[in-house]
């Protein structure tokens, strides 16, 4: 089972940072390996206020930063494509609302991968808590790539998957495994569990599910590790020092995974992942 075709059309929304121009560069490699298209692709507000004081000024106001809006997508694509001809960009420019209109537009036009940069002071930890990023994984049905502010690029050697693992890992594993088969990269697969609390029946649930995975994708080599933790939070933030990766992949669980272990082990420290994108999988039925 392969899903090297779900990253064909990739989304980036831009609002012109330079972590979003970090998002388009690392979007543009996938898919200049999938052989994909990019859309680029900023939402901006219109002026509505009465302080231009006639509906036509407003307009004439509204159609010249759209104009200039347009334009600067067009430099942005010219700045990090070149000349080069074999990569398909397009740029589109929406209208707020920007949650809404990014997840509308990804609907309406089969993306199968959205790819954003996170910015501010404080990078994903800042994001995740309740701005544009963190609204858009939470409610996203098509899977969402971070790349943080601190992301100098490299090439992903090593895929940290981690999970409670479940029987629809199976979806999102296809996809984190077509990403690391396109840098040849190895997905080792995480399951935290409590020091205090792990039995032998839990123990012999994740080996089941490790062989029924590893049976799945026969062809790939996964590797499957159990990490005894006190503090989630604090595993989570030194996972980097027990297992160095370059991506960690989660899968976006329906009211349960999502809210007891995400949202509210994420937002109180994200300096574990800083400097490595995260890619979230919306959980599949």
């Amino acid at each position: 089972m392969e899903n090297s075709n779900k990253m064909k059309r990739i989304l980036v929304p831009t609002d012109f940072s330079p972590t979003a121009e970090k998002a388009f560069r690392f979007a543009l490699d996938i898919a200049t390996k999938t052989k994909g298209t990019v859309i680029l692709y900023h939402v901006y507000t219109p002026v509505e206020s009465t302080t231009i004081d006639t509906v036509q000024k407003r307009k004439q106001y509204n159609a010249q930063t759209e104009t200039n809006l347009v334009k600067r997508l067009q430099r942005l694509k010219k700045k990090v494509t070149g000349n080069a001809v074999d990569i398909s960009v397009s740029t589109v420019l929406g209208r707020t609302p920007i949650i809404d209109n990014i997840l509308g537009f990804a609907e309406d036009n089969q993306i199968d991968l959205i790819v954003m940069g996170t910015q501010g002071g404080s990078g994903l930890k800042k994001a995740i808590v309740g701005s544009v990023a963190g609204r858009i994984i939470e409610n996203s049905d098509v899977p969402v790539l971070l790349v943080p502010e601190k992301f100098e690029w490299k090439e992903p050697e090593q895929i940290v998957f981690s999970t409670n693992y479940q029987k629809t890992d199976k979806q999102a594993l296809s996809l984190i495994l077509s990403l690391a088969k396109l840098y040849a990269a190895k997905v080792i697969i995480v399951h935290l569990y409590d020091v205090y609390a792990m039995d032998e029946k839990e123990k012999t649930e994740f080996e089941t599910y490790a062989y029924t995975m590893q049976k799945e994708f026969n062809k790939f080599n996964l590797k499957f590790q159990l990490l005894k933790t006190s503090s989630v939070t604090e595993t989570m933030e030194n996972l980097y020092k027990e297992i160095p990766y370059d991506m960690v992949a989660m899968v976006r669980r329906k009211k349960t995974f999502m809210e007891r272990f995400f949202l509210k082990s994420f937002t109180k420290n994200m300096a574990y992942i800083t400097n490595h994108p995260l890619l979230v999988v919306p959980e599949e039925e």
